[in-house]
């Protein structure tokens, strides 16, 4: 294209190679930029642009050095890449089209682009293509070489337009497009000029051409920044007048078809076919002009009806708006209210409308509406509320909820916008929410965070001078066994009668609280000190043991009270802590009684929490070990079994005796482990042991069952595996079981019990006659054994009425046709009295203390079996404490005669 260019041309080749690199640069970044953060054919488009460039940068470099070498042919080496570059040029214009035309109508698109082909197609084509090729006096290669550059810029001229049409649709595309048109529209139009004037013989150099030749590259470099610009930010929407430019351009196409027209059509002005031809133009342009007209009447009737539209949707919007929708003047006067007054408020829209709202809103609330409106029409922006107000509405009273705008200044409103709303069911919602927040659904009492609250409030209160503060924490005992027995619903309706029961006891004044389960506590301000306090526990109690019948069952609990005392330094969660402390020292001590917490409870509640943390270890190290005591005969002094009793040898405190872990062992969960081991172990103990004594397969073994063991446990499956492990055989094996624990449950400890008997093994009541004992219970019961409690035991000596009572439990033992076995006998006047009336087994520690099973084997009680079971063992009966039956007559035909 450039070479075959003669003369002096250093401004045009200087020009060339000094502003391509710039192009080319801006290009290639635009390029790279879009590679890193575009997709498909936005990427491709400028990655040939960037090579198209390049391979022009290239024919120009190569055509400038021919110059200056003085041999400059045509066609030449640079006219290869030339060649190359529309091709490239072009794929890349086609990428661009298809990235930006995805997003353009199509049958728009179409259109504009065979205006616009067609029109400057044919204006190209007779005024610059066909008068080139008109001149043969030159070289025929030089002239097709020329001709196809010609050609060549034409349809990338128009293949540009194309892109420019494309952008228009796209807002904020279309500046890219219009900038490498321009600039390539420059240079070819720089290389029109300058193949007609080479092919005419008159080029000159430094000439127009050259001018455009060095100016072409300013809008490609422009277009490559914008694209970077574009990529790096959100694109902006077009402005009008670059919209008209680009939307223009078809019109352009007919304007240049016309003018070809009109040119071959100069020589005949006057001639009727060029007028006929200028008048339809002209009808052509006026028909355009009105379809414009017919086009924007039409887009205003829409935009119209849109505008209807909207506000027909927000008519409705407000019409059937569950919230009151009101205007209202600066003086209060209703100007606008929404159909929902009705339903909401009780007023109809058109009765109140005009009227006052102050005036009309009835109830306490009124002046509150007042102050409302004169806040909102105060504030100029924002928005006032919410605000709660309570209206009247016959018998109901409702709670409605307001917010208020100033729009005064608003054309449209020019008033006061109120919104309300009925917030009724919501704040009732609140209001439950707020008492199950802070009261205890069962029984109605406070839950334990008003608890804790009111008392922090007490202990403000008294350190100001006003009073001392109680506390008491109150657990049921045994609550558990009847909840367990009788079921969850009774359980239920036992909690709630035991809280109206605190509530009578306590003053009005006190706090009564269910903290969870079967706790409750009670609250004291102003207290006398003390006895008062004392007083009151023992009332709680007193009142609490007292029989409740459900569903027509009547039952009983006992309730262990801790009580604590404010002091200057303490707070709310230490009186809290110390109360829960005192309250189980409470059951430590035996249940059904209060205690008062004293400093050193403190340390003996970490002892006990040790020693929950011990047991588990203890069990898995083996620390317990069993003592056994002997059970005699006490009309021979003869063996007749043992009790195995558990011990625990902790490696810092010693010894431990069973007060002073069996309960924690119950409350923390490890008691059926440690009575499983008890069963198992005491078991292999006896069986082994016994082979060395006369009638050893007539021994009894006792062994204590907990009450938990026995409710929760697998204790049927316990007692049969220690048996059949063991070998010893089931008449041999005593369970004994306090008598609270069989009271409870009746019918599910009968199932149990009978399991036991079952397997053949005896069962025993332990501590008799120091529970509730029930006649009708225990006749139903299979019980085989009675033990009589070593209270009445040592009142035989030192009370009037210690044989009446002792006599009492006998009796019935022997009624019933069971046992009886005296604990706790440590005086020899007890076993003469225990023999005149008519028990005739006791243990205690005048026999002997709880020792190991060798030590056992060296006293006189294993003798004396060993004489007596020689001279009966062949033709006597064993008794359920393995003693021989008609030794047993005897003993009670002489009860009988003294």
């Amino acid at each position: 294209m450039l070479t075959g260019l003669g003369g002096p041309q250093i401004t045009h080749y200087v020009g060339l190679v000094s502003d391509a690199p710039a192009a080319l640069a801006s290009v290639i970044v635009a390029a790279a930029t879009a590679r890193r953060t575009a997709r498909g054919a936005l990427r491709t488009g400028w990655i040939c642009l960037a090579l198209a460039l390049a391979m022009y940068f290239v024919g120009t470099s190569i055509g400038t050095i021919s110059w200056l070498r003085g041999h400059d042919p045509f066609p030449g080496p640079a006219d290869i890449f030339f060649c190359a570059f529309y091709p490239v040029l072009a794929a890349g214009a086609l990428f661009l089209i298809r990235a930006a035309a995805v997003r353009v109508p199509w049958i728009q698109l179409s259109l504009d682009a065979t205006i616009f082909v067609v029109g400057f197609g044919a204006f190209f084509w007779f005024l610059v293509i066909r008068p080139a090729a008109s001149h043969a006096e030159v070289d025929l290669l030089k002239q097709a070489l020329s001709l196809a550059y010609l050609g060549l810029d034409c349809v990338l001229v128009l293949i540009l337009g194309v892109l420019v049409l494309t952008g228009a649709g796209n807002a904020g595309s279309w500046r890219i497009p219009l900038l490498l048109l321009s600039g390539f529209a420059t240079m070819f139009l720089a290389d029109i000029l300058w193949s007609l004037a080479k092919v005419r013989g008159y080029y000159l150099p430094g000439g127009f051409q050259d001018v455009l030749y060095l100016s072409w590259y300013a809008p490609v470099a422009a277009a490559g920044r914008a694209q970077m610009r574009s990529i790096a930010a959100p694109a902006r929407a077009m402005s009008n007048s670059s919209d008209a430019v680009a939307r223009s351009l078809p019109y352009a196409a007919m304007l240049a078809a016309f003018l070809v027209l009109v040119y071959f059509a100069r020589g005949d002005i006057g001639g009727p076919s060029t007028v006929m031809t200028m008048i339809v133009f002209a009808l052509t342009l006026l028909f355009m002009v009105r379809q414009g007209v017919v086009l924007r009447g039409d887009a205003l009737l829409r935009e119209r009806r849109a505008a209807r539209m909207v506000e027909e949707r927000y008519a409705s919007l407000i019409a059937n708006a569950s919230d009151v929708i009101m205007i209202v003047a600066a003086d209060g006067v209703l100007r606008f209210v929404s159909p929902a007054c009705e339903r909401t408020l009780g007023f109809k829209p058109e009765d109140i409308t005009g009227k006052s709202l102050p005036e009309l809103w009835a109830g306490e609330d009124g002046e509150r509406v007042r102050l409302f409106l004169a806040e909102v029409a105060a504030t100029r922006s924002g928005t006032v509320g919410p605000v709660e107000l309570r209206i009247e509405r016959g018998a109901r009273r409702c709670v409605i909820e307001g917010v208020g705008s100033n729009l005064t200044d608003d054309p449209a409103v020019q008033g006061l916008a109120l919104n309300f709303r009925d917030i009724s069911e919501r704040k009732a919602l609140e209001e439950q929410l707020r008492q199950l927040a802070f009261h205890d659904p069962l029984t109605l009492l406070a839950n334990r965070n008003l608890f804790r609250d009111r008392v922090q409030h007490a202990l403000t209160l008294a350190q100001c001078g006003q009073g001392s503060v109680a506390v008491m924490f109150l657990d049921l005992d045994n609550f558990k066994n009847i909840n367990d027995s009788l079921g969850h619903d009774a359980g239920d309706c036992l909690l709630q009668a035991v809280a109206q029961r605190i509530v009578k006891t306590t003053r009005s004044s006190d706090t009564v609280a269910r903290l969870g389960g079967d706790e409750f506590a009670v609250l004291l301000e102003g207290t006398a000190g003390v006895t008062e306090v004392g007083h009151l526990a023992d009332a709680l109690i007193d009142t609490l043991d007292l029989p409740f019948t459900l569903e027509g069952v009547e039952v009983r609990v006992a309730a262990s009270i801790g009580v604590a005392f404010s002091t200057p330094e303490a707070g709310a969660e230490a009186l809290l802590s110390n109360a829960d402390i005192a309250m189980y020292h409470a059951k430590a001590a035996g249940k059904n009684r209060h205690v008062t917490f004293q400093p050193q409870m403190q340390d003996m509640l970490q002892e006990r929490l040790r020693l929950e943390a011990d047991i588990g270890r203890a069990l898995v190290h083996q620390e317990f070990f069993l003592e056994y005591q002997p059970i005699i005969d006490l009309g021979t002094n003869s063996l007749l079994g043992v009790e195995a009793l558990v011990r625990w040898r902790h490696p810092e405190a010693g010894i431990l005796m069973p007060g002073r872990f069996i309960q924690v062992a119950e409350e923390c969960g490890q008691i059926v482990k440690l009575g499983r081991w008890v069963l198992q172990q005491a078991c292999r103990d006896v069986c082994a042991w016994r082979r060395s004594i006369a009638g050893g397969t007539g021994l009894r073994l006792a062994v204590n069952i907990s009450g938990r063991h026995l409710q929760h446990g697998e204790l049927v499956d316990d007692v049969a595996q220690a048996l059949r492990e063991s070998g010893l055989e089931p008449g041999n094996l005593v369970i004994e079981l306090t008598e609270s624990t069989t009271m409870y449950n009746t019918d599910a400890n009968l199932e149990r019990f009978q399991r036991l008997k079952a397997l053949g093994v005896k069962l025993a009541i332990d501590d008799f006659g120091t529970g509730y004992s029930s006649l009708s219970y225990l006749h139903r019961f299979p019980i085989d054994i009675l033990k009589i409690d070593r209270s009445f035991v040592s009142r035989l000596t030192n009370s009037d009425n210690g044989p009446e009572l002792a006599r009492a439990v006998i009796t019935l033992g022997e009624t019933l046709g069971l046992d009886t076995v005296a604990e706790g006998i440590e005086l020899e006047p007890q076993v003469a009295a225990l023999l005149a009336l008519g028990c005739v087994a006791g243990q205690g520690f005048l026999f002997a203390k709880p020792g190991s099973l060798e030590q056992l084997s060296r006293s006189s009680f294993v003798a004396r079996r060993n004489a007596l079971w020689t001279a009966h063992a062949a033709r006597e009966e064993l008794s359920a404490t393995g003693r021989f039956k008609a030794l047993r007559a005897l003993a009670r035909r002489t009860a009988g005669a003294a």
